[in-house]
């Protein structure tokens, strides 16, 4: 039995559509906020648009469609990554292919020549060849660390797929990110919250 999938309130070349308004018709006093499925957001602010986590692609339904534990999607797919020609900055949270996806991440980093990548910093090697890219071209992050890039101010916040994982000089592998913009913030933590 096919489970049902949630479906999408807008998609594909409307919600792109959608998304130019927005950034069009932007104020510094409100932001726009799309859920794109799994632990994906799209923020525009200020005429700018952050990605955090995305996967938009079906990767993990190829790759695991011959195991004995098949991925299957919670949401319909709302936007095929080759419409996102207007992102500023994107995310990744961690290693996991839901939420580092080459078949999301390379043609949106293709389309958006001067975006910004933010990262954990334990990643960078991962990262790299995961979307062939140049190894110094992510931002990298740790834990009580923050960096602002184009108006949003990024803090890094451990995060724990049951425990923190941290590489071999101490920074984290899961990271969870404060996004803060304008009179806002907002916290994605990637899969999990802070470990208590």
């Amino acid at each position: 039995m096919t489970p049902l999938l949630i479906p999408a309130f807008c998609k594909g070349l409307e919600l792109q559509k959608q998304i130019h308004q927005a950034k069009k018709n932007s104020q510094t006093d409100s932001f726009d906020l799309w859920w794109l499925g799994q632990s994906g957001f799209l923020i525009q602010w200020n005429g700018l648009c952050v990605l955090l986590d995305p996967y938009l692609s079906d990767s993990l339904t190829k790759k695991y469609e011959a195991t004995s534990k098949p991925h299957v999607r919670m949401s319909e797919l709302v936007i095929e990554p080759g419409l996102l020609d207007c992102i500023d900055i994107v995310t990744s949270s961690h290693n996991h292919t839901d939420h580092l996806d080459a078949g999301t991440l390379l043609p949106v980093l293709q389309l958006n020549p001067s975006i910004a990548f933010i990262i954990p910093e334990a990643n960078r090697g991962f990262v790299a060849d995961r979307v062939n890219c140049n190894l110094a071209f992510p931002v990298g992050l740790n834990d009580g660390e923050k960096i602002e890039i184009k108006g949003f101010t990024f803090y890094g916040v451990p995060a724990a797929h049951n425990t923190v994982e941290r590489d071999e000089i101490g920074q984290c592998r899961f990271m969870g990110y404060v996004v803060q913009f304008g009179k806002w913030s907002v916290y994605h933590s990637g899969d999990y919250p802070p470990p208590l």
